[in-house]
């Protein structure tokens, strides 16, 4: 065994050791405490500072530990590829799909490419509806469309190989929107940088928007993306990520929840255990965001523009960089992703996308 893995063994044993200790406590303590409990009016020499304060002592245990099961749990800077994207003008967004392929398009370039999970161009749907326009972000519909933003015209498209011209328009036009994403119900999410809002709506088969609704209040909605609740988070350029419930209803922000200073956050996703993944532009870097603990930077370094992200369920970080026109991939997590419905760590490899 080399000196690294007996230090590593080491610290190992040192963890659980700890971890164990404050597990006998509190398991001793409990066995004491319940019987006096339930057996005597009041708390003895126990007063309200002693229990203020173990309180707040437990509270922070807790955080503790959660920051210990995240810092195991995931990684920083692992990356496994970098795929080069041609005649792409600067890669802005990117979408993952459950094959393990990905959609990724730059808003100079005509052009969105499918990538096969060998890293080997595998589509190219060109951008021309009564003349060239030029995709900014993109996602996929329930059916398996892919859906952009052209932000020249200020229209959304989805692409209809059956149509004549194939990418069809969908409602009116909007004011310079900039991120689109799909909701678990299906609808259709875009945000509009020019009025600050996020709008949402379903596409029946013909195309028709249905159930609009929107949130307002914004600074400069940048990009969106869906939650496992079925809310969404959106990115402002001001420097903010502002989370909503299903009900469209403000629910927080990452900086007031995590004491985070933004740069300037761009492409954000959350992966199935509600993770939030940000890109910030100005910090060159990439920060998760957990339901509980502390935030964690999975790439602090290497990165020109981080523009578009996208998660998959084995633990991959894909990140457009536009200063570069290439996809990183990164291994941000030690193991795949359990079914959401059982104990982390214990259930069984889910095989859905989401990104």
């Amino acid at each position: 065994m080399t000196d690294q893995s007996l230090v590593c063994c080491r610290q190992k044993e040192n963890l659980l050791r700890a971890v164990r200790s404050l597990q006998v406590a509190s398991q001793t303590t409990l066995q004491r405490a319940v019987p006096l409990l339930s057996s005597q009016d009041g708390l003895g020499l126990l007063g309200p500072s002693q229990i203020h304060h173990l309180s707040e002592k437990s509270s922070q245990f807790c955080r503790d530990l959660e920051d210990v099961g995240n810092l195991l749990l995931f990684r920083q800077d692992e990356i496994t590829q970098k795929i080069l994207i041609p005649s792409c003008g600067g890669s802005s967004s990117v979408h993952w799909c459950s094959d393990s392929s990905f959609y990724v398009c730059g808003a100079n370039g005509p052009y969105i490419h499918l990538i096969a999970s060998n890293g080997k161009p595998a589509q190219v749907l060109h951008c021309f509806d009564e003349g060239i326009f030029l995709p900014d972000c993109i996602t996929m519909t329930r059916p398996g469309s892919v859906a952009t933003i052209d932000l020249a015209e200020g229209l959304v498209r989805i692409y209809n190989p059956n149509s004549q011209p194939s990418w069809v328009k969908v409602g009116g036009k909007f004011m310079s929107p900039r991120g689109i994403s799909l909701d678990s119900t299906g609808r259709i999410l875009v945000a509009e940088y020019g009025s600050g809002t996020v709008q949402g709506f379903h596409v029946d088969r013909a195309f028709r928007v249905q159930g609009v609704r929107q949130v307002s209040g914004l600074r400069g909605p940048v990009c969106v993306c869906s939650t496992p609740d079925g809310g969404f988070a959106v990115s402002e350029e001001c420097g903010d990520v502002k989370i909503f419930n299903s009900n469209f209803k403000l629910t927080g922000s990452l900086s007031k929840t995590y004491q985070h200073t933004f740069g300037n956050p761009a492409g954000i996703c959350c992966d199935p255990e509600g993770n939030i993944l940000v890109a910030d532009e100005q910090k060159k870097n990439v920060t998760l965001f957990p339901p509980n603990g502390s935030p964690i930077c999975v790439v602090s370094k290497g990165l020109e523009k981080p523009a578009g992200v996208a998660c998959s369920h084995f633990g991959f970080l894909y990140v457009a960089d536009s200063g570069d026109n290439c996809v990183k991939i990164y291994r941000y997590r030690v193991r795949p992703y359990y079914n959401p419905t059982s104990p982390r760590g214990t259930g069984e490899v889910t095989g859905k996308a989401m990104s």
